[in-house]
């Protein structure tokens, strides 16, 4: 059984142009040889490619009207598409200026570039979201792509098209101006407050191979849009607020939108949070005031073993701290805390009891640290009860599952992968933005027509 296909062209003309471009032999007696094969189907791809592109060369360089210009000649270029390499003469020409005598090539308005915006954007999409050596065999293995094309190729074009992004960031501010409250009162009140979680993440330094580096990672969940994240290298950023400030203004943020942020209550999270919205307040993750406190149960409970009445008073005092916070009665749970001192320091100096508990340093140092985090975050501290109670957010669990989403499955914690600040940095900016499924609206912008709706929607009909 033979199988021909041919593609007819109509380019507006009388006659319409018919082309053989492929033929199949298939037999029909076998389950092997049912429908095409993938090389074959590569291969019959490639070769619609390539006349499609040559007559849309041909109707391009007609619709100029060269006729009055001197030919000089041409050269090949290879154009990288989806769909493998074509080879493409392009003609050059020499202007009607006599004087300057220079040469044109018409081409290189049209193909401003060597591959194509689709093989472009499934590159590099795909290379957020897996490996660069994957990506490049993936493709390679699916579609007729050329087969030089590496890890390396496909990372150079991630950076490049995130670094012209990176440039077109506007400059970073202490303060953003929301305007007057009398402006801010005259606005329609939002609907809902906008919650934003920032937590932390670490990945292994390339350069430094014992070190690690602090990867920033938040998710806002606004009321009427989709939740989004984003993410960058603190360390490495030179305008991290700008960068949230555009996030939350994208998510549709209103000079008068209330907004609360939610961290671990580090300084230097909180300090980004400063000054971009007047209506916004910090609060700290309920989370992680239970993680430290119960850090100190365990140490407890081992307490209690050593000298069993200060160490029941230690776990009775323990849980009246949690209940004081959770009720955002902060000083009352400070006075507590401090209690623990003097309980630690009447086991250390008794003389009844000769064995001493043998993790007594670190128990101090322990209760001084949490004494230290509740100082200094008490002004982010509310009731978390009546927050609660109301359907609130208390906690930023929602982004403890973005930064494995965002870091773990691509830049391998469990694999122990290196990355320089940079290159981390500028895979975050694309990674976030195809998980926010951004990344098509971002090759829109800088090529106009590529998918645009109508192509989409016939996509869809399809």
């Amino acid at each position: 059984m033979k199988f021909k296909l041919q593609l007819c062209l109509e380019d507006g003309s009388s006659t319409s142009i018919i082309e053989e471009f492929y033929s199949l032999d298939r037999e029909s007696h076998s389950f092997e040889t049912i429908g095409m094969s993938l090389s074959e189907s590569k291969e019959l791809l490639k070769n619609l490619q390539t006349i499609i592109i040559e007559k849309q060369i041909i109707a391009y360089l007609k619709s100029l009207n060269l006729q009055d210009y001197r030919r000089k000649g041409s050269y090949t270029i290879q154009l990288k598409t989806l769909f493998g390499d074509i080879a493409l003469k392009s003609p050059r020409f020499y202007t009607n200026n006599e004087e300057i005598k220079a040469t044109f090539s018409p081409l290189k308005e049209l193909l401003p570039m060597h591959i194509t915006p689709e093989l472009l954007y499934l590159e590099t999409k795909w290379a957020s979201l897996i490996p660069f050596e994957k990506t490049a065999n993936l493709l390679k293995e699916v579609l007729p792509v050329s087969e030089p094309l590496n890890a390396s190729t496909i990372q150079n074009h991630l950076k490049k098209i995130i670094s012209e992004q990176e440039n077109q960031l506007p400059d970073e501010q202490f303060m953003y101006d929301s305007g007057s409250i009398l402006y801010r009162r005259s606005l329609p009140t939002p609907e809902r407050t906008m919650i934003v979680g920032m937590d932390g993440g670490y990945l292994r330094d390339w350069n430094q191979k014992k070190t690690i580096f602090e990867v920033i990672v938040g998710k806002t969940v606004p009321a009427e849009r989709n939740a989004k994240c984003f993410g960058f290298v603190g360390s490495y950023d030179q305008k991290p607020k700008r960068r949230i400030y555009e996030h939350l203004r994208s998510q549709g943020m209103l000079p008068n939108q209330k907004l609360e942020f939610f961290s671990d209550g580090s300084p230097n999270l909180r300090s980004m949070q400063n000054y971009l919205n007047a209506e916004s307040v910090q609060i700290l993750d309920w989370f992680h005031i239970t993680m430290r406190i119960t850090v100190l149960k365990q140490f407890a409970l081992g307490f209690s073993k050593i000298d069993k009445q200060r160490g029941a008073d230690f776990i009775k005092d323990l849980k009246s701290v949690k209940w004081n916070l959770w009720h955002g009665k902060v000083q009352q749970a400070l006075d507590l805390i401090e209690d623990f001192e003097y309980t630690v320091f009447e086991h250390q100096e008794d003389e009844k009891i000769k064995k001493k508990y043998e993790k007594l340093k670190i128990l101090k140092q322990q209760i001084l640290d949490f004494q230290t985090y509740i100082t200094g975050n008490e002004n982010f501290i509310p009731n978390y009860s009546e927050r609660h109670r109301y359907g609130e957010v208390i906690t930023t669990s929602f982004v403890e599952s973005t930064v494995n989403y965002v870091i773990a499955k691509r830049f391998g914690k469990k694999q122990s992968m290196q990355w320089t600040r940079k290159g981390a940095h500028l895979l975050l900016q694309a990674r976030t933005q195809v998980l926010n499924n951004d990344w098509e609206k971002v090759f829109r912008e800088k090529y106009p027509k590529f998918r645009t709706v109508d192509i989409n929607k016939n996509l869809n009909a399809a």
